[in-house]
This record gives C-alpha cells, sequence and structure tokens, in this order.
C-alpha cells in the first residue's frame, strides 16, 4: 500500500511540475493599507530580467519603496522587502531591466516634509540590492520618475520639475552608460518656455519607449503657453541629442489629450495612443515615422468611445506586434463606481485591433495598469491596483495584482486574436491556514468542475461542478468549513485539480494549522 501511495504523490508533483509558473490574475500583495501603493502609469512597477527573473514595485503603507519576486519553483510572489530609506516618504517607482540580468529601480524620495523630491536610483546586479543613490538632490521639486533601458544598454531617467518658486516647470532626462555608476547632466526635453502646466499630478508625466541602436522616445502631455488645454509631445534621442519636441493637437472640440504612451517597433516607426476629453473620452492612436516632422496625416484612430476611458500603456514585441492596456468603467457595475483594465492588440502596426481582454477580477475597482517594458517570448506580463474587497470603489486598503497574458498568435480577416489558453493558476497565499483563493481560466463555455485531493487521491472537496462561460475566474477554498470532509484536514500537501472539455491540470498547495 505504501508503494501505490507514493506512486500517486509522484504522479502528482510531476503533473505539477509541468505547468507554467506565469498566472493571470493573481495577488502580488493582499493587504495594502494605502489606496495610492502605484501612481498613474507613465512608468513600469513590473519587469523581467534577461535571465527570467520577474519584479514588481510600488509604495507601501509606510511610504517606502518595496519590491517583490516572483518564485517560479513554488508559483507565489515572495513577500514585500523595502528598498527605499526615506526619513519621510518615498513614492511613484518605475523598473526597468538591461540585457545582462541588472534591474534598476527609480523613484522619487525627500527626508522630511518641507523637502523637495529628488530623484533616487538602485540597481539589483549579481545578486544584491546597492545603497540607493540621490541622482538630482532635493533643491528642486523631481517628480514623477520615468525609467527606460535602450537596446545597447544605456539607462534613461526622465522626470519633471513641478511647482517652482519662480514658475518654471520641465522635463528633464538623465542617461547613463555605465550601469549606473555615472550620470549625464540633465538634458531638457520639454520647451523653453518653462510651462508643462498644471500640477504634476496632471502634466508633465515622462513615458519612455527604447527604438533601435540606442535611440529612445519619450512622450508627455502639458498645457503649453498658458492656455487650458493640454496638448501631447514627444521628443526623439537619436543616440547623441535629443531632437526637439513634436506636439499633436486634437482639432475637434479642443486641444485637450493626456497621458500618452508611446511605443517604437523594429523600423523605428513611432506609436502613440493617448485620451482625448472632448465631448466624451476618447482613446487615440497615432503613428509616426522616426525622420517625420509631424505626426502622419490620416493615421489618427478612434479606438474606443467611453466614460472613464484613461491612462493606456504600450508595450511590442519581437515580431512589432503592439499590445495595449488601458482603465475604463465597468459597464456591468451600476452602483458602485467600479473600473476594470483590459487590453488589446494589434498585429498590423495597429490597424486593426483585437476585442478587449478583461485582465482585473470581477467586481473589483482596478486602474494604475503597467505592463513590463521587455516583452520576451514568455508573453506580457502586467501589474496593475485593486481594491482589496470587491464593490468598493477606491478603497484605502488595496492589492497589487499580476497579471500574464500570451503573444499574438494569428490574424483572421478583420480582426486579430490573442491565444486565451485553459489556464489553472498557483493558489493565493500559498500556504495558508485555513482559506485561500484558486484563480483560472477557460477560453470557451463548457462544463467546470474543481475538485481537492489528499496525497493519496482520495477527493476533499469539490469548489465547482457547473457550466461556465469564456473567462478568468476564481474561488474560494475553505479546508475549516468547505465541507464535512475538509474540516478534518490537517497540515499537509493537497493538490486541487481543474477539468474542463479535454483539458485538465493539477497544482498543489500546502495548509499549515
Amino acid at each position: 500500500m505504501r508503494k501505490v501511495n507514493y506512486t500517486i504523490f509522484i504522479m502528482f508533483l510531476f503533473f505539477f511540475s509541468t505547468l507554467q509558473a506565469q498566472t493571470s490574475p493573481m495577488v502580488v500583495a493582499g493587504e495594502v493599507l494605502t489606496k495610492s501603493p502605484l501612481y498613474y502609469n507613465h512608468t513600469p512597477n513590473i519587469a523581467r530580467s534577461s535571465d527570467g527573473t520577474l519584479v514588481a514595485v510600488w509604495k507601501s503603507a509606510e511610504k517606502q519603496i518595496v519590491f517583490s519576486e516572483y518564485d517560479n519553483t513554488f508559483g507565489t510572489w515572495g513577500p514585500a522587502t523595502t528598498l527605499s530609506n526615506a526619513g519621510n516618504a518615498a513614492d511613484k517607482a518605475g523598473i526597468a531591466t538591461d540585457n545582462n540580468g541588472n534591474i534598476y529601480v527609480v523613484w522619487q524620495q525627500r527626508e522630511t516634509s518641507g523637502e523637495d523630491y529628488g530623484i533616487y536610483f538602485n540597481k539589483k546586479s549579481s545578486g544584491f540590492w546597492l545603497t540607493p543613490q540621490n541622482l538630482t538632490g532635493n533643491d528642486a521639486e523631481n517628480e514623477e520618475v520615468s525609467i527606460a533601458v535602450s537596446d545597447n544598454g544605456t539607462i534613461f531617467v526622465a522626470w519633471n520639475t513641478d511647482a517652482e518658486p519662480d514658475s518654471s516647470e520641465f522635463v528633464f532626462c538623465i542617461t547613463s552608460s555605465d550601469g549606473g555608476t555615472s550620470w549625464s547632466e540633465p538634458a531638457r526635453l520639454s520647451s523653453e518656455d518653462g510651462i508643462i502646466g498644471g500640477s504634476s499630478t496632471t502634466s508633465g508625466r515622462p513615458y519612455l519607449a527604447k527604438a533601435t541602436n540606442g535611440k529612445m522616445v519619450c512622450s508627455w502631455h502639458e498645457e503649453p503657453d498658458g492656455h487650458a488645454d493640454r496638448e501631447s509631445f514627444i521628443n526623439q534621442y537619436n543616440g547623441t541629442n535629443w531632437l526637439g519636441e513634436v506636439s499633436y493637437i486634437v482639432t475637434a472640440d479642443s486641444a485637450n489629450t493626456m497621458y500618452p504612451a508611446v511605443a517604437v517597433d523594429s523600423e523605428d516607426n513611432i506609436y502613440m495612443a493617448m485620451v482625448s476629453y472632448t465631448s466624451t473620452e476618447q482613446l487615440l492612436f497615432i503613428t509616426k515615422t522616426w525622420d517625420a516632422t509631424s505626426w502622419t496625416e490620416g493615421s489618427e484612430k478612434v479606438l474606443f468611445e467611453d466614460t472613464q476611458l484613461t491612462k493606456p500603456v504600450l508595450g511590442i514585441d519581437s515580431k512589432d506586434n503592439i499590445y495595449m492596456g488601458f482603465r475604463r468603467d465597468n459597464a456591468a457595475d451600476t452602483t458602485y463606481g467600479l473600473e476594470e483594465v483590459a487590453y488589446i492588440a494589434s498585429a498590423d502596426k495597429g490597424n486593426t485591433w483585437s476585442e478587449p481582454t478583461l485582465l482585473s477580477r470581477e467586481n473589483y475597482d482596478a486602474g494604475y495598469l503597467t505592463l513590463t517594458p521587455n516583452i520576451t517570448d514568455a508573453g506580457i506580463d502586467f501589474l496593475w491596483r485593486e481594491s482589496a474587497t470587491q464593490f468598493i470603489d477606491d478603497g484605502d486598503t488595496t492589492a497589487i495584482v499580476y497579471g500574464h497574458a500570451d503573444l499574438l498568435v494569428g490574424v483572421d480577416d478583420k480582426n486579430p486574436a490573442t491565444k486565451l489558453d485553459y489556464k489553472l493558476n498557483q493558489n493565493y497565499p500559498n500556504p495558508f491556514n485555513p482559506s485561500t483563493v484558486i484563480s483560472y481560466s477557460i477560453p470557451k463555455s463548457g462544463l467546470v468542475t474543481l475538485k481537492v485531493f489528499n496525497i493519496l487521491g482520495q477527493e476533499v472537496a469539490e469548489l465547482i461542478n457547473n457550466v461556465k462561460t469564456a473567462g478568468s475566474y476564481e474561488v474560494s477554498f475553505d479546508a475549516s468549513t468547505s465541507s464535512a470532509t475538509a474540516s478534518k484536514l490537517t497540515t499537509g500537501m493537497y493538490i486541487y485539480k481543474i477539468q474542463s472539455g479535454d483539458f485538465s491540470a493539477v497544482r498543489k498547495m500546502i495548509l499549515i494549522k
């Protein structure tokens, strides 16, 4: 009998080890005691290094920058670890990686509440984080920092100076070609008038995207020349110098565009997505070639027109497929004011797009979506924040949530399609006591069963046994109350198995009492 039990146990472990580590959606941190752990969309909060390490960064309730790494072996996110050393507050972190396994993080930090923010930088190299360094000093209000790494390894750090006594507000950028040891003098990207207008919460947030051969593009929006309507701008770095502003103006209703995000393909075509606040919110997409002095006439596309549609992010893979994430109104919710995050994809330079794929969990208020800047063959990694509990709009306690999407795989006559697989994700938390959450996705409607077994192969709980439509779901398992059998569960390893059509998968979880 012992030999049979051991064989069953090894069989379950083998099935578990063959599953992919990526999950969607998955809670990274479930009880963050602040409503703004992530802030806007202008810089990535998640990155995957060239050696496969997946890292997320955010602001803790203690107003420090923390990070978590994904454990591929156990399929879980590690504990939040403090990265900054602020005496008063650190905020608005961004993360990037290079091709040598290094991870770079930037944020704004001050030591007292009366001090201006400085831009801080840290680096993980050979498995160790270094001491944070102040790149700017604290003599000006340096905020809204963004970071990116070019294809030749040069680090770009961009930010704005906001609310200076002389009313000068600029977008600046510095670079390092030696991994952050030394830095260039700041280059001013915005116009000479020194006015980006509004406050840093509404203007001057730089968004960086790499091109080929050491080139880089930065976008932002501002209120130029003191007028109330905002315009979106880019500036291009040609490998040696920044070339100067190129603006985009909406001619309908008003010149009011905000939250521009950029991406550059292998031919150095530049793509920009932004929100136009005309009579209704419109998600716009435009293009230009690298050498053109203006945006391509007729390239503008209105992708969506909706309320509470905002803050797009862009990414591009090695085959020049474009991915765009955004926040939108949860149309099914008419009571709580919830929002959700989704993404679309294009395989033809933005001419046609897939239907939106929902990323966030059902009935959680979601926002501040970012995606990893280096999209590898492993797929697309997303990070966003949600309310910690369902049906709460902008709750004071939030959750950091990770999502993974597969790369674009095909195009039909009118619409590209993203690959939507059957997936069974790692439970969270794991280990657990007494309850945990299991999430899964199915690409088409069908009967779904989800059951829990002990290591002897005996069923101890049936969590689902009904028909589900295509989508992503989660279900709670409480080892103390799920059933008469489950109430007798003891400390140890358990297996959960999903079955839908011809698909089946298993994972292990650990109960600790």
